[in-house]
């Protein structure tokens, strides 16, 4: 189970613009800023073909404040993704690899 995030987060930051599940699309989109104090969108890694999702919130506390990041993806098994948060772990099956935009 090898980290993934330097391969889909190549030269963006780790901390999240948008994070949001289409559940009418099955579609997961994941924007990274180039860094927290910009907040400028960078990466966008975009997990379609989701043929199951859930999420388990990490953090019971949240803070406005604080702006949430990836600290770890990778594949548990076949078409089997994680993706963690500081604030939330995210399990989805895949039918397709994530595809990775860049919006800069």
């Amino acid at each position: 189970m090898s980290d993934l995030m330097s391969m889909y987060l190549s030269g963006c930051s780790p901390y999240i613009a948008t994070l949001i599940y289409d559940i009418s699309n099955r579609v997961l989109i994941l924007e990274c800023v180039d860094d927290p104090e910009k907040r400028n969108p960078l990466k966008r890694i975009v997990f379609s073909g989701i043929r199951s999702y859930s999420e388990q919130t990490i953090e019971d506390e949240y803070d406005d404040n604080c702006i949430d990041g990836v600290i770890g993806m990778h594949w548990m098994k076949d078409k089997l993704f994680c993706l963690s948060t500081d604030k939330k772990e995210i399990i989805i099956e895949l039918e397709v690899e994530p595809q990775v935009e860049s919006l800069a």
